[in-house]
């Protein structure tokens, strides 16, 4: 072979092995902060419906959480009520978490859910919860 065959040779497979190098793989935590990202993107804030809606999505790479921001309304919007219902909307909570099919992956490596439900017309917190793996761990 002459020397213009193996420098062409040389720089193919110098090409091939830097663009096999600059693959990204994406990582559960990639796919989770995009999902997140998009979904608040595409539907957020969502329409009002049963005096809720959903604000935003967010992810914490840090603690493997997905933060889920709601905002209260109308009756809902009542810090009493809310205090009151505190043990049916973690079950509640629970239930949906459990029956989500498009958070099992997330679910399968631990990953945390936090749930801030806001009042529309003071702005403050009226209901925060966080479930964990113990949390819906039975239902895998």
């Amino acid at each position: 072979m002459n020397k213009n065959h193996y420098t062409r040779l040389l720089t193919l497979a110098m090409m091939t092995v830097g663009g096999l190098s600059a693959c990204h793989h994406v990582t559960l935590e990639d796919r989770a902060e995009q999902e997140a990202r998009e979904f608040t993107q595409r539907y957020c804030p969502t329409p009002v419906k049963d005096f809720q809606r959903t604000d935003s999505v967010t992810f914490d790479r840090q603690t493997h959480t997905f933060n889920y921001y709601y905002q209260l309304s109308g009756a809902a919007d009542n810090p009493e009520t809310i205090k009151k219902m505190r043990g049916k909307l973690r079950t509640a909570l629970v239930n949906d978490l459990v029956g989500n099919t498009g958070s099992k992956t997330f679910k399968e490596q631990g990953y945390n859910f936090r749930y801030v439900f806001v009042s529309e017309k003071t702005k403050e917190i009226l209901f925060e919860e966080e479930l964990t793996k113990k949390d819906y761990q039975s239902a895998l």
